[in-house]
């Protein structure tokens, strides 16, 4: 038997196969399956192009999965949409037990091990999710254009701004300032609205890479890209303490973690530590969120 775990967030989606052991079987990655992003015909095309790929690399028929778990970016907010994506989800796996979910609660499932807790995603967006005696709640989540915090986007934000600040003279120039130049080959500082504007038109993604630009400056001790870092800690530190207010204040909450933000390690991990409330311990993930999508697919 064989099971189909499918991540689907804002810049990508990974498709994995376990067996039965739990063994990964193989893995494959594909673009951004998000619906606001390439329209609901894009989402299908991603899906189906993961799956075939699945199938033709194993050798196996789609009769040999027994079962599916989706955890998409953006499912559940609107209900109309949601209703779409349910019946492109049982297009493609026609005949197959499937279990459709948010992204937000695959990645839970994945980084507490199916355990209570509370889990923070950081990636291109941000969000926070809890689950407490089968209560859920999220936190959070609504989107670069009125939130989410913390997230690469909102640091590759604040690092556009830092930049513009730099080069004004509002601000004493340092590393992030030549860092940025130097990777964007920018000839000038105003370059770099036309790189914004007219050549990545502002593209939430491409926004959100320039947060490794803040974290390679950060590493190298730039105080501004520093506190850019320890700001957005602060933030996701927000999210957990929040949800950490449904929970008995008698007993150690866990919390844990995934999203691409978090491949900065402790330059991100040690500003929410220091914002957290006592009782809240902060955990690695025990997996990916494709391979949590898996194991609730088996558990199903």
């Amino acid at each position: 038997m064989f099971y189909i775990g499918i991540d689907g967030g804002g810049t990508k989606t990974k498709f994995t196969l376990i067996n039965e052991e739990n063994e990964i079987i193989f893995t494959t990655e594909k673009g951004t399956c998000h619906y606001n992003q390439i329209g609901f015909d894009g989402t299908e095309k991603v899906l189906n192009e993961g799956l075939r790929d699945i199938l033709e690399s194993t050798k196996l028929n789609i009769k040999h999965i027994k079962g599916v778990c989706l955890g998409l970016a953006g499912y559940g907010k609107v209900e109309s949409d949601a209703k779409r994506l349910e019946k492109i989800v049982k297009r493609i796996f026609d005949g197959v037990p499937y279990k459709l979910l948010n992204d937000v609660q695959i990645a839970h499932a994945a980084a507490l091990g199916l355990e209570d807790g509370i889990a923070i995603i950081s990636g291109t967006g941000s969000i926070g999710y809890s689950v407490n005696k089968e209560k859920t709640r999220r936190v959070g989540g609504w989107g670069y254009s009125i939130g989410d915090e913390g997230s690469a986007y909102w640091i590759g934000k604040k690092t556009i701004e830092e930049f513009s600040k730099q080069a004004d003279g509002r601000k004493e120039k340092s590393k992030i300032y030549y860092l940025l130049k130097e990777k964007l080959e920018l000839k000038d500082s105003y370059q770099l609205i036309k790189y914004i504007y007219t050549e990545i038109k502002s593209d939430r993604g491409q926004i959100a890479k320039l947060a490794q630009i803040c974290t390679e400056a950060a590493a190298e001790g730039d105080k501004a890209a520093i506190n850019i870092l320890n700001e957005a800690g602060k933030e996701l530190a927000m999210l957990i303490n929040t949800l950490a207010e449904d929970f008995s204040k008698d007993i150690k909450i866990k919390a844990s973690y995934v999203g691409g933000v978090f491949k900065c390690g402790n330059l991100i991990i040690d500003p929410i530590k220091k914002y957290l409330n006592s009782n809240i311990e902060f955990l690695h993930p025990k997996y990916t969120p494709d391979v949590g999508a898996c194991i609730l697919a088996k558990k199903e």
